[in-house]
């Protein structure tokens, strides 16, 4: 009879920890893009880049975190800041091309009193500028 109990106790303590585990939470993808390479300039290449995954705020919603759009929309401020001191640091050189890629985007989502809720931010990005 004890044991029986012990193996129903240790049922309901799984069942409790598999309810308090939230539901879709950490789904990554992924965020590229690349402009095109200016192939007037000549000259050998010279290649930045960047993490700019902490410069980044994460972002929040109802529904929509993962959209491709709210991310470059949350990436464009700081892409813009980096990619500007890059150019000013290197007067003498042209700006050949530029682009970023995400390592992952992560993104939770919860029902928090009835209400479905969601937060997402880069855990990387990669910024890159090429310069000749």
């Amino acid at each position: 009879m004890a044991r029986t109990w012990l193996v129903l106790l240790l049922i309901l303590a799984v069942a409790a920890l598999a309810l308090m585990v939230p539901r879709g939470t950490a789904r990554a993808q992924r965020l590229e893009f690349a402009s095109p390479s200016d192939t007037a300039l000549k000259g050998s290449v010279h290649r930045v880049q960047a993490d700019l995954a902490r410069n980044v705020d994460s972002w929040h919603g109802a529904r929509d975190c993962g959209s491709p759009a709210r991310a470059r929309a949350a990436l464009k401020p700081a892409l813009a800041q980096w990619l500007g001191r890059r150019m000013t640091d290197r007067p003498m050189q042209r700006l050949a091309r530029w682009g970023y890629h995400s390592g992952e985007i992560w993104h939770e989502a919860q029902v928090i009193e009835g209400q479905p809720q969601c937060r997402a931010g880069f855990r990387r990005v990669i910024a890159f500028a090429e310069f000749r």
